[in-house]
């Protein structure tokens, strides 16, 4: 069996969100499981895909599919929110927060307008439940084959890192990572 990548282009979006892997894990544990089943593996004790398999048809690329659709929907509402929330308090300046008065307000201030973004900043997840269980655009989030070409001759010692440049796909380099 020769090996297969696939890669899924995701845009990105401008606000940093805490929880992502998370997120991305439990959600991969339940599309993996509805790949699987679809592709009735659930049954086998164990299964090696096939050559004829292309990355793209694999269980994981079907999954990662949905996962990254629903994520990204998840999180590009969040972001909008937040941004809602960057407009009302720049428009309502201090008065949406704590009033004092010298230095000591401009601190309080500064660090309630930091905790009501960070808040603004929590993802969604309840309120954007529906695309958790269906998610958006799946088309725009398709997986795509990666023809890798692996080196014939003997494989390189791996650098410092570990990292052994194992040959060049369509995309640039592959590296494999010793353990």
């Amino acid at each position: 069996m020769s090996p297969r990548l696939f890669r899924i282009t995701v845009p990105a979006l401008p606000v940093f969100f805490s929880g992502t892997g998370d997120m991305f894990a439990a959600l991969m544990v339940a599309r993996l499981r509805e790949a699987c089943q679809s592709a009735e593996l659930l049954d086998k004790q164990n299964w090696r895909s096939t050559d004829d398999v292309s990355a793209c048809e694999l269980p994981l690329a079907k999954a990662a599919e949905k996962v990254l659709a629903s994520m990204h929907a998840v999180l590009g509402k969040t972001a909008k929110a937040r941004e809602a929330e960057v407009t009302r308090l720049d428009k309502a300046k201090d008065s949406a927060l704590n009033e004092g008065k010298g230095a000591e307000a401009g601190i309080d201030q500064s660090k309630e307008r930091h905790l009501k973004l960070t808040k603004a900043a929590e993802v969604r997840v309840v309120r954007n439940v529906k695309d958790l269980l269906d998610p958006p655009d799946v088309e725009r989030f398709k997986a795509q084959d990666l023809d890798v070409h692996l080196q014939d001759e003997a494989p390189a010692q791996p650098d410092e890192l570990g990292v052994v440049n194992a040959g060049v796909g369509g995309q640039g380099a592959v590296h494999l990572t010793q353990r």
